[in-house]
């Protein structure tokens, strides 16, 4: 308390000063319109600025909140596109029709892991069997190819991506349609590899490689990357492509997980038909 004193004693004069200065520009706007009213013009700009940086850091911290509804919706945009039903019948086209049957369901996730530095990465989710999710569903992000649910627990999933040297899927040039395989060499985590691609293709770069639809993973179309280069090896009758992955996987926010509606049905009959091969 003392040295408080001591402060004001020493500095009366500056703080008397300030106290004048105080009322003097007090009893200047009071009195006068015109400086009322710059006073109060200059008041409503700086308090309109103060509520402008406010709302800016409101929306700020809501931006994860706006990003999860975006993707709730963009999930149900997708699953109610003519591309997520199968025609029953060419004779009408009828969207609401009972003619078309749903086959795709997208549910949105968020990633809550991710690697993409190693040889066999993962990424984990945030959705598992209590929201439906089952072993090898498809994963997109924005109408691109992520990989495949591999294992699942009660409330996340794993997810084998395409930068995983386990995983092969199965692809198609978009320009003419011939179709191989696409595999990870385990190197680069923006770059693949699209092999068994017959002579025939003649695939140029800058060439769309997409899902085939031939597998229950993936919706047929949807995009995995773009041919950078190609060769065929000597002495071989196919090209192995260099693709750049259309997935930017280290910047994986919000992905889809795709359900298909049939797959059951296309496995079993695929098992069914392998079997009497066998036999």
């Amino acid at each position: 308390m003392r040295s408080l004193w001591q402060l004001i004693f020493r500095y009366h004069v500056f703080i008397l000063f300030l106290g004048l200065q105080t009322v003097a520009l007090f009893l200047l706007v009071r009195n006068n319109n015109f400086h009322r009213a710059t006073a109060l013009h200059s008041a409503n700009r700086i308090t309109g600025e103060l509520y402008a940086r406010r709302t800016e850091v409101a929306e700020y911290l809501k931006l994860e909140t706006i990003n999860e509804q975006l993707a709730k919706e963009n999930a149900q945009l997708k699953s109610s596109a003519p591309q997520a039903f199968v025609k029953l019948s060419d004779q009408l086209y009828l969207y609401e029709d009972t003619l078309m049957l749903q086959r795709y369901e997208f549910l949105p996730a968020r990633v809550v892991n991710n690697s993409v530095n190693r040889v066999n990465n993962f990424i984990t989710l945030d959705k598992g069997e209590r929201h439906g999710v089952e072993p090898e569903m498809g994963v997109v992000s924005n109408n691109k190819v992520v990989g495949i649910v591999k294992d699942v627990s009660e409330h996340f999933c794993s997810v084998m991506p395409l930068i995983n040297t386990n995983l092969s899927v199965s692809a198609k040039l978009k320009r003419g349609g011939a179709f191989g395989r696409v595999i990870w060499d385990g190197s680069d985590p923006v770059m693949s590899s699209m092999v068994e691609v017959p002579r025939y293709a003649n695939p140029l770069k800058g060439d769309s490689i997409v899902a085939t639809g031939y597998s229950s993973y993936f919706p047929e179309g949807v995009l995995i990357g773009v041919v950078e280069n190609y060769r065929i090896p000597e002495g071989e009758n196919f090209y192995e492509i260099e693709l750049r992955l259309a997935t930017a996987f280290h910047e994986l926010s919000y992905v889809e997980i795709v359900n298909n509606f049939l797959s059951k049905e296309q496995q079993a009959l695929e098992a069914e038909i392998n079997q009497g091969q066998d036999d």
